[in-house]
């Protein structure tokens, strides 16, 4: 299991560089206290041209302690400082979330497919059980799958899946591949009759 915190930033209108420097900033600053801190820009779908900064911790202690730490450090203040002087945009989160199936890898994929479905609880257990199968198709084209759900977030009937992939030009080729696959087209099915898909979106690592 791995413990995710994540934050999404919406930039103000010609300050999306000031952002990115400061989002690299207190990336820096929260990975020196423990956090695998990773910066997404939202290439397409929900949230478009917003920026995730996601942090991964192995339990809730250690990211209970993480928080503790960075949060206390000279640097991040300085930041917000900054911040409040020339705000960059707005900040919306943090949200935590745990992997249920399929954790992220040590080295993070370049670009990854975000899904969201609204999930009824009394259905969670039936939609978890298609992720080996949904694990097995994607594996033949080189693709790994996660699942998450929330912890402290607004929606708690949200099952979140990500697609990674190493390159645009892979994830081109394996959504060729799995849009003529009828397994995978049984799976989507099933899918709809146990939840609805409500957010779709593609994240360009930084």
């Amino acid at each position: 299991m791995k413990v995710i915190s994540v934050r999404e930033m919406s930039p103000s209108a010609g300050k999306e560089t000031l952002m990115e420097e400061r989002l690299r900033r207190a990336s820096g600053v929260m990975a020196r206290h423990g956090a695998a801190s990773r910066l997404f820009k939202i290439g397409g779908g929900a949230g478009a041209g917003n920026y995730l900064m996601i942090n991964m911790y192995n339990s809730f202690s250690e990211a209970t302690t993480s928080f503790q730490k960075y949060s206390a450090d000279p640097e991040l203040a300085k930041l917000f400082m900054e911040r409040a002087v020339n705000p960059a945009g707005d900040i919306m989160g943090p949200d935590l979330y745990r992997s249920v199936y399929g954790d992220p890898p040590a080295k993070p994929a370049a670009i990854l497919i975000n899904r969201g479905y609204h999930v009824q609880r009394g259905k969670v257990k039936d939609m978890l059980a298609m992720a080996p199968e949904l694990e097995a198709l994607f594996k033949k084209v080189d693709v790994s799958i996660g699942v998450v759900m929330p912890v402290i977030a607004a929606d708690h009937e949200m099952i979140g899946i990500t697609y990674r992939f190493t390159s645009i030009d892979h994830m081109g080729s394996a959504l060729d591949a799995m849009v003529e696959n009828q397994d995978f087209q049984n799976l989507v099915t099933k899918a709809n009759e146990l939840g609805t898909l409500k957010m779709s979106r593609v994240l360009n690592i930084m």
